[in-house]
């Protein structure tokens, strides 16, 4: 807080509160990787403050690092710290109803911390505390299909925050997430590369697999369900196997989309992958 206490006494500013009551949520704000969040403050409208004199101050609490600076009826962008220019402001148009909320744009993992709310006065000032959480929605998740000596292998890759809960089922609805693995990575914004692996044995039968994904912070689920065909047949000219891929993909999040690809494989390339 050096900062913060060296500008008030720069300019001339009391410290002594007596009413002056600055309101900030308990719960924490959960904002949403690249796009914006408000950190909600609010000060007493029946505490006149000509705006000239106004002071709102936005800290990190964690860094001492100044978020906005509003004094002098103007912002004081020399004060901030480089990683939130071009990304803050405030709602000076409400601050007459008592509305200290600081904007937060394109907001990102580093964002996460504590967040002091400084409002003050010729008659006095206060602080509140909010917390800022962070997630991120999964993308649209790829499916790579390979062929392997035993059967077949699937693998749904994705991306979001925080490391979402990943389940498999088969035909029968049965839950077959125990022959699956998944495994998070964080790249450089913060947010977790998903890769969830399924290796199913025997696959000359018809059968049908559900992948499930669930981010539980912003309640969001993706279910998708893909029918699978595979048949051997014999090249009675060059005497090697092909194989025939039928796959039916059941898109449920944004209505149904029915896929259908098809594809042969020579055996000799089996090991390339197809990506859906």
């Amino acid at each position: 807080m050096k900062y913060f206490l060296g500008f008030l006494v720069g300019i001339g500013f009391s410290l002594a509160s007596v009413e002056f009551k600055v309101c900030t949520p308990e719960a924490p704000v959960t904002a949403v990787y690249g796009q914006y969040t408000v950190l909600t403050c609010s000060f007493p409208v029946q505490v006149e403050i000509p705006l000239e004199k106004l002071v709102i101050n936005w800290q990190r609490v964690e860094k001492e690092e100044v978020v906005y600076s509003y004094y002098y009826g103007k912002e004081q962008p020399s004060h901030q710290s480089p990683r939130y220019s071009g990304r803050t402001s405030l709602f000076p148009e409400d601050f007459k109803n008592g509305n200290a909320s600081l904007k937060l744009d394109w907001v990102r993992a580093e964002d996460v911390g504590q967040y002091l709310c400084f409002v003050g006065g010729l008659k006095g000032s206060g602080q509140g505390i909010v917390s800022l959480t962070f997630a991120a929605y999964y993308k649209e998740p790829n499916l790579l299909i390979k062929l392997i000596p035993s059967g077949m292998m699937f693998t749904f890759e994705s991306r979001g925050y925080p490391a979402a809960t990943v389940s498999w089922y088969n035909k029968e609805r049965e839950n077959i997430s125990s022959l699956s693995e998944t495994l998070y990575q964080q790249d450089g914004d913060g947010l977790y590369l998903l890769q969830s692996i399924l290796k199913v044995s025997g696959a000359n039968k018809s059968s049908s697999y559900t992948f499930l994904l669930r981010n539980d912070v912003l309640h969001q689920s993706i279910s998708r369900t893909f029918d699978l065909s595979i048949e051997t047949k014999a090249d009675d000219i060059s005497k090697r196997n092909k194989w025939m891929l039928a796959l039916s993909l059941l898109t449920t999040e944004f209505g149904i989309i029915l896929i259908l690809a098809k594809a042969l494989w020579r055996k000799e390339v089996s090991q390339q992958e197809l990506e859906l």
